[in-house]
């Protein structure tokens, strides 16, 4: 077995066809489907099942983790070798929960390349609560960023700081002076852009409770962040964001007041335990020397 098979076959994993794999590397679709066919024929097992869209057998779906490992364990020796470990080049594979996408990820990924500009970091979506460790399991990501505690004791968790929240209202809209607390946030509807099973949204739920409110009245409930702030901007209604966003969309004519309520946030930064490539070794220490970049 040599790297090229499992190069290729991740290849033709993420890219859905055998025939785009080929376009991604610049090499011709009967050297990719040579290259699987030689590591099924090693295995004795089929991996892929070919057709419109590649997609994997039993056999394939456990070779894909160790596959996707075994690439990067690679990578990591030859950057041993090269001096890449220098982190002159190289790549991060970062998995972000929605609710961190901004805070922390932004500023730390910002960093990170402030330092290290030849590195490429791609970053991958991952789910909400337990399902989110699947990128680490599948080694879709080398890193996560997720506000959930690890259902699994083969994880690492390096604690993250989390900057302020914020409220935003739609432009004209008139509020007390100061923070804004729960009892004055109910009175509004709102624009909901984290998933409700996201630890910000769980907390105000149970808190409004405990405090006998009524629960929120939501006017929009998106999965898509990125139109949140042009919803509110809109008129939707109001939402509760990180500081660096509110005050992006105060520029815009928001109205931006602090939370009058303390949420009790916590993100960890995970990893299996184990030896980590360069690039994912210098985020951790990164994390683990600035203790987050305010």
């Amino acid at each position: 077995m040599e790297r090229r098979h499992l190069s290729y076959f991740v290849a033709a994993v993420e890219a859905g066809s055998i025939s785009e794999a080929a376009r991604r590397l610049h090499l011709s679709q009967p050297s990719v489907s040579q290259a699987i066919q030689e590591l099924e024929r090693e295995l004795r097992t089929p991996l892929v099942v070919r057709g419109r869209k590649l997609t994997l057998t039993p056999a394939g779906r456990a070779l894909l983790g160790p596959a996707r490992r075994t690439l990067r364990a690679f990578d990591g020796a030859r950057a041993a070798v090269e001096g890449v470990g220098l982190l002159m080049t190289g790549q991060l594979d970062l998995a972000v929960v929605p609710a961190l996408a901004v805070d922390p990820a932004v500023r730390l990924v910002t960093e990170f390349r402030r330092r290290y500009p030849g590195v490429r970091v791609r970053v991958r979506e991952a789910a909400n609560g337990v399902e989110g460790f699947a990128s680490l399991r599948r080694a879709e990501a080398e890193l996560l960023f997720h506000d959930h505690p690890a259902p699994y004791p083969k994880h690492r968790a390096v604690p993250v700081v989390l900057g302020e929240l914020m409220t935003v209202f739609p432009p004209g809209t008139l509020l007390p002076e100061g923070p804004i607390g729960l009892p004055e946030l109910v009175r509004h509807s709102v624009v909901m852009g984290a998933a409700a099973e996201s630890a910000v949204g769980t907390w105000i739920t149970v808190e409004l409770a405990a405090l006998q409110l009524p629960p929120l009245t939501i006017a929009v409930d998106t999965a898509h962040r990125d139109a949140v702030v042009p919803l509110v901007l809109a008129g939707a209604g109001a939402t509760v964001l990180p500081e660096p966003v509110a005050r992006a969309a105060e520029l815009l004519g928001a109205v931006v007041r602090p939370i009058g309520f303390s949420v009790p946030r916590q993100a960890h930064l995970y990893h299996r335990i184990g030896e980590l490539s360069p690039t994912a070794r210098a985020l951790v220490d990164l994390v683990e020397e600035l203790d987050i970049i305010k």
